[in-house]
């Protein structure tokens, strides 16, 4: 019996490679699986235009962070942008005689759809997130004057149209994919892979702990990991932390991650604040390799995240991460989070926003240690039997033979 075909796909991204895990570890997947992997992705650092990264062929064009931003800030005034990219996409596609495009969020269907109008290659379509909520979200966005340039209600009209340039679409989670065939229900006809931000196990397993950041923390830590801003809920962080310190004085907030642009006055406020700052802890980025240490040196770990269509569409990395490592999480109430401590008993929800009820349940977990540990074991049992990237690039995997 013949294997069934394995294809040459050539992935868009409009970041450098590393910078999302779930690109490497979807792009990782295929290679392992028998498919030829390149990646046309943006070349920020002054690395090399083609290289070869675990069984991944990736290929670069240099434009510097700046531009990128303004251009992509500017791309429903003028498009220039995706003018850029259907050039490189089309001498992507003839220089290394791609099967199949692979383009990553939503923004990025239409440079490749203008590339494909002549060449007629299959196109998947991976949405990272409900872009047109998450834009809505950002405080940058929706400020002067970017608001004018940028225009964040234009991709909720521009959507329909975007998905229906693909012939397959990736989705974070079934929920999702129901919300967008409810919404639009063409989309019935398209072929759906449901692959969430889960980690890959081994890697993140080989992985090195660094011991004595554990023995030398002190106090009852709550870690998050991650962009830090308004959207992902830190001011009730750090309102909940200014009611927890006369109960847990010893309590530290741990942070790790760059701050939104726009939120950082807002943020330098809270880290400044005589009655808190004692209290945190601020690491701007950490290389992910090291994350492992600093989630075993945490007590609970966060995503409290502010309700909304975004958050309503999947589970970010952080939580697998943090639950492969045996730590119990502690989450806001979106749909997704709801399920999977229902499924997995894996953790806590709090209602978004509410600093009483976030105060309150960090309070019960603090006094129950047992409960803590408990949350934590279930945790990693469900991502080594079910949330990790062996058991879901298989319907990736699907979509390609």
């Amino acid at each position: 019996m013949t294997n069934p075909k394995t294809m040459r796909i050539g992935m868009i991204l409009d970041n450098e490679y590393l910078v999302d895990a779930r690109v490497p570890n979807e792009a990782r997947y295929l290679a392992q699986h028998g498919h030829e992997i390149y990646v046309l992705c943006i070349n920020f650092d002054n690395r090399p235009h083609l290289e070869t990264v675990e069984g991944v062929n990736i290929v670069r064009f240099d434009m510097s962070r700046g531009r990128k931003n303004r251009l992509f800030g500017i791309v429903n005034t003028f498009p220039l942008y995706n003018w850029i990219w259907a050039v490189e996409i089309k001498r992507f596609i003839i220089n290394y005689k791609i099967e199949t495009l692979h383009a990553h969020d939503l923004y990025m269907a239409k440079p490749v759809f203008l590339t494909n109008l002549q060449l007629r290659l299959p196109i998947t379509l991976d949405l990272h997130e409900n872009y047109p909520a998450a834009v809505k979200g950002y405080t940058w966005a929706n400020t002067f004057p970017w608001k004018i340039l940028v225009r964040p209600g234009r991709w909720k009209k521009k959507e329909h149209r975007y998905l229906s340039y693909a012939d397959n679409i990736v989705v974070l989670s079934e929920a999702f994919r129901q919300t967008l065939c409810n919404e639009y229900p063409n989309l019935v006809t398209k072929k759906f892979a449901i692959y969430p931000n889960v980690p890959d196990v081994d890697w993140f397993l080989s992985l090195p702990v660094d011991r004595s950041i554990s023995e030398h923390k002190t106090g009852f830590v709550l870690f998050y990991f991650g962009v830090i801003g308004i959207r992902r809920g830190m001011v009730s962080c750090f309102e909940a932390l200014k009611q927890l310190i006369p109960n847990i004085p010893e309590i530290r907030l741990m942070l790790m991650g760059p701050v939104d642009k726009a939120d950082q006055p807002l943020f330098n406020q809270y880290l400044n604040d005589p009655s808190i700052k004692e209290h945190i802890i601020y690491h701007p980025w950490k290389d992910v390799k090291e994350l492992p240490s600093y989630i075993m040196a945490s007590d609970i770990c966060l995503a409290p995240f502010i309700n909304s269509p975004q958050h309503d569409s999947g589970i970010a990395n952080k939580v697998f991460q943090y639950m492969l490592f045996e730590r119990p999480v502690l989450l806001s109430n979106s749909k997704p989070h709801q399920m999977l401590v229902d499924e997995t008993h894996c953790g806590s929800i709090f209602k978004d926003t509410d600093v009483n009820d976030l105060t309150n349940t960090v309070l019960k977990m603090y006094h129950d240690p047992e409960m803590c540990r408990k949350m934590g074991l279930n945790g990693k049992k469900a991502v080594i039997e079910k949330y990790n990237l062996e058991t879901a690039g298989k319907e990736l995997d699907k979509l390609y033979r």
